[in-house]
């Protein structure tokens, strides 16, 4: 299948965005410069990249965009860190924890701009 406009902009969007940052861009960001305001319609062109192959994305995380690799375009290396998830927390007021309580249920990879110490670790957020 044979791409439309508007999906070669998305992905020229993405090896763009990547290669300037280091980091997809989000949904919006695409929008934007792909002269789309719906995120609906940003969102199903996307799908379509995926089926074709051309990403993957992680719909869990934010930025979960990942251009793959074909002969035809180069896997642009990311520049993130991988952070432990140690659970689940509420949402709402916050309450403290006590030390050891968590143990690394799995690993996130997070843009290493967003990391100012290497000292970090995630929680998923139940609620609202």
């Amino acid at each position: 299948m044979s791409l439309s406009v508007r999906q070669e902009k998305i992905l020229e969007c993405i090896r763009m965005y990547v290669e300037r940052s280091g980091y997809p861009p989000t949904i919006r960001e695409i929008g934007e410069y792909a002269g789309i305001s719906s995120t609906s319609v940003v969102n199903y062109n996307l799908n379509v990249l995926q089926r074709e192959g051309y990403i993957v994305r992680d719909k869990t995380v934010s930025r979960g965009i990942r251009l793959v690799e074909n002969s035809s375009q180069q896997k642009l290396p990311l520049r993130t860190i991988t952070v432990p998830l140690l659970g689940h927390i509420a949402a709402g007021q916050p309450i403290d924890v006590p030390e050891g309580a968590y143990t690394a249920e799995d690993v996130i990879e997070v843009p290493r701009d967003l990391i100012h110490d290497e000292n970090v670790f995630a929680l998923k957020v139940k609620g609202t």
